[in-house]
């Protein structure tokens, strides 16, 4: 269970705003955005997100899982 008020939280949320076609961050985007590789880890070990590779090269960006994607739902209703 991830607190409201965290930034792991606000990371969920920014990831589940965006249309599902382009859902998605770079790593590099999420760290200057957000500023805690911690809370990365945090939501990755946790399953609540996940790296998703690109179609036609290196790298990748970071997704919610539907367990992340939950998360967010269980948590506008509280």
């Amino acid at each position: 269970m991830i607190e409201k008020d965290s930034i792991e939280h606000e990371i969920l949320l920014a990831l589940t705003a965006m249309p599902r076609p382009v859902r998605g961050m770079s790593e590099a985007m999420l760290l200057r955005t957000f500023r805690s590789p911690r809370a990365i880890r945090t939501l990755a070990s946790q399953g609540l997100i996940k790296r998703r590779g690109w179609h036609d090269g290196p790298g990748g960006i970071w997704v919610p899982t539907p367990e992340g994607e939950a998360e967010v739902r269980g948590s506008e209703s509280a």
